[in-house]
């Protein structure tokens, strides 16, 4: 699939999801969390398997892991600096803030964004970012920044033993981990089959992504348009900003970092966090128009380069 039928297709998916759950309402949500459910359990673990199976570990994508979650640390630490310090937020606020930096749509967005724009050469290390910093950072480190600044729930024992066992049941992490391990590569067919796979995976993760917009549009919280607030500005900068421009930095000085973790470097803010936010009384409004501002960013920034031939 070629950038532009993919930024129609996203765009088609959204618009489709938005009117769906405008005219279906809570079915459309229901079915949404259905088709997420079934792709989670039953569609992306062996895909993941087969394209990490084909992945050829060096100190390269283990210092891209390990960078990430560098990067996403001095960012998530700047995010909260800017949401206390400078625009004085409430805690659920600034938590809201934090997750919309540090959880980056690298999977419904960045493998198939991969895909067109690198080819499927790269796809194993899009999925190596994706399964081992982008899973345990929803699973783990959302939940725990989620607890740490929501109104109403506790960090104690039981908080972490909820992101132990969500971090554990995680099939696309062991389904990679499984890859990694077993002492063959995938067969050619199935590889092809992957990466096909892969590309479907942008109109459905985008059809979620416009029904759930409109089910927060309809509860208040104003995403349809998106104000550029203030909030809106510092994600902007800290996650298709400072986060890439941090990798680039570490891959040029130290790592020579595969072309695969760079453009997941610069992957729009995701809508896990708005699952974790609901779940611990955050506030939805920085996620959701981040979702929008810097999907919408970096799509026109891919076409920009396509067109101009860089």
């Amino acid at each position: 699939m070629s950038l532009p039928v993919l930024v129609a297709a996203m765009v088609a998916a959204t618009l489709a999801g938005v009117l769906a759950e405008r005219r279906w309402h809570g079915a459309a949500e229901r079915g949404s969390r259905s088709v997420m459910q079934v792709m989670l359990l039953w569609v992306l673990p062996p895909v993941y398997f087969v394209l990490v199976s084909r992945l050829h570990v060096d100190g390269a994508v283990v210092g891209g892991v390990v960078t990430a979650y560098a990067v996403l640390a001095v960012v998530g630490a700047l995010a909260w600096l800017a949401a206390t310090r400078l625009l004085r937020l409430s805690r659920p606020a600034t938590g809201g803030l934090i997750l919309a930096v540090v959880l980056a749509n690298t999977g419904y967005f960045g493998l198939p964004f991969t895909r067109a724009t690198l080819g499927g050469d790269q796809l194993g290390n899009a999925v190596a970012w994706d399964s081992f910093v982008s899973g345990p950072m929803f699973f783990a480190v959302a939940f725990a920044i989620g607890a740490a600044f929501s109104p109403t729930v506790g960090s104690g024992g039981d908080a972490r033993g909820e992101r132990l066992a969500a971090f554990l049941r995680n099939p696309l992490l062991w389904a990679s981990v499984l890859g990694l391990v077993l002492p063959f590569d995938a067969p050619g067919w199935a590889y092809e089959i992957a990466q096909d796979v892969v590309v479907v995976l942008l109109p459905l993760g985008f059809l979620v992504v416009g029904i759930q917009l409109a089910a927060e549009a309809e509860h208040g919280v104003p995403v349809l348009p998106p104000r550029f607030t203030r909030e809106i500005a510092v994600v902007v900068l800290l996650r298709l900003v400072v986060a890439p421009a941090l990798v680039l930095a570490v891959s040029l000085a130290l790592l020579d970092l595969p072309d695969g973790m760079l453009l997941q470097a610069i992957a729009p803010t995701g809508l896990n966090g708005m699952l974790v936010a609901h779940r611990f009384d955050l506030d939805l409004r920085p996620i959701a128009g981040a979702i929008v501002w810097t999907t919408a960013l970096v799509t026109l920034g891919a076409v920009v380069v396509a067109v101009a031939g860089i």
